[in-house]
C-alpha cells in the first residue's frame, strides 16, 4: 500500500504539472506526454496478445502505427485536413495488414485483427485527453475527477458493503454495490465541479447526466481491460508504476470516458 501511495502521488504531482502547463508554447508537453502514453500503452498491450511468447518484429508494426496515429492526431485535430488525414490512414492500416497477411506465414487472422485493435484501443483514449486539454483546462480535470472518483469509491464502497459481484468472470472483487456507490460519488463530485467553474454552457441537469454516463463508461472501460488480462491469466499490464501496473492498468477507465466525452463535445 506504501509503495501505491507514494507512486500515485508522483503520477498525481506530474500529471497535474503537464495539465497546468500544457497550454499555449508548452502546449507539447503534455501533447508529447499522451503520445508517449499511447506508445507505452500500445507496447503493453502487443505484449499481454503474446501470452507471454515472444514477441515477433511485424508485431511492432502495431506500436509504431499508434505512435503515427496519435502523434499526428494531437498536431492535427483542429484542421480540416484532420479529417482527410484519417481516411487516408484508415486506407494505410488497412493495405499494409493485408500485405502482411498474405506475405508473411505466421501473420495469421487473429493478429490482423489484433493489432487493428492494438491500434485504436491504445491510441483513441490519449488522443482524447490531448484534444480536452487543448480546449479547456477544466475539461479535462473534470474528466479525470469523474472517473477518479468512481474508481476510488468503488473500491472502498465495494470492499464495506459487496455483496452481490458485478462480474465474476472478468473480476471476483468488484460489486454492484461498489459500482452503483462509485457511479454516485463520481457523478456528484464531478458535476459539482463542472457547475461551479462553469466546465460547460448547457443546464446543471444535463452536467449531471453526462457525469453519469461518464461514469458508467470509466467502469466499463475498467471492466474490459480487466476482461483482456483475464484471457490471458495477467494481474497487470506491466508494472511501470510500482504498486499500480502499466498505463493500461492506471488509465483504462478514463481511456473510454475521455472519448466518450470529446465526440459528445464534437457532436453536440
Amino acid at each position: 500500500m506504501k509503495k501505491r501511495i507514494i507512486t500515485g502521488t508522483i503520477l498525481t504531482i506530474v500529471l497535474g504539472l503537464l495539465i497546468y502547463f500544457g497550454e499555449g508554447e508548452l502546449a507539447f508537453l503534455f501533447s508529447g506526454f499522451c503520445v508517449l502514453l499511447s506508445l507505452v500503452a500500445s507496447y503493453e498491450f502487443t505484449k499481454m496478445s503474446r501470452n507471454n511468447k515472444t514477441i515477433r518484429w511485424f508485431d511492432y508494426t502495431a506500436v509504431i502505427m499508434t505512435g503515427i496515429f496519435s502523434g499526428l492526431s494531437v498536431i492535427f485535430f483542429d484542421r480540416i485536413i484532420f479529417y482527410k488525414y484519417i481516411f487516408v490512414f484508415l486506407l494505410g492500416i488497412i493495405l499494409i495488414y493485408t500485405f502482411l497477411f498474405i506475405s508473411i506465414k505466421e501473420f495469421t487472422r487473429f493478429d490482423f485483427s489484433n493489432q487493428i485493435l492494438t491500434i485504436f484501443y491504445t491510441s483513441l483514449g490519449f488522443i482524447a485527453f490531448a484534444y480536452l486539454r487543448k480546449i479547456d483546462i477544466n475539461l479535462i480535470i473534470y474528466l479525470l475527477l469523474v472517473s477518479m472518483v468512481t474508481d476510488v469509491f468503488a473500491y472502498f464502497i465495494g470492499v464495506q458493503f459487496g455483496r452481490h459481484r458485478l462480474a465474476v468472470h472478468i473480476s471476483p472483487k468488484k460489486s454492484i454495490e461498489g459500482a452503483i456507490g462509485g457511479m454516485i460519488f463520481g457523478t456528484i463530485i464531478a458535476s459539482l465541479y463542472g457547475y461551479f467553474f462553469e466546465v460547460f454552457t448547457f443546464d446543471y441537469i444535463y452536467i449531471i447526466l453526462l457525469s453519469i454516463a461518464l461514469s458508467c463508461i470509466s467502469q466499463i472501460g475498467d471492466l474490459i481491460a480487466s476482461k483482456f488480462k483475464r484471457e490471458v491469466n495477467i494481474k497487470d499490464y506491466s508494472n511501470l508504476f510500482p504498486g499500480h501496473g502499466g498505463v493500461l492498468d492506471r488509465f483504462d477507465s478514463s481511456m473510454f470516458a475521455a472519448i466518450f466525452l470529446m465526440l459528445a463535445i464534437i457532436v453536440f
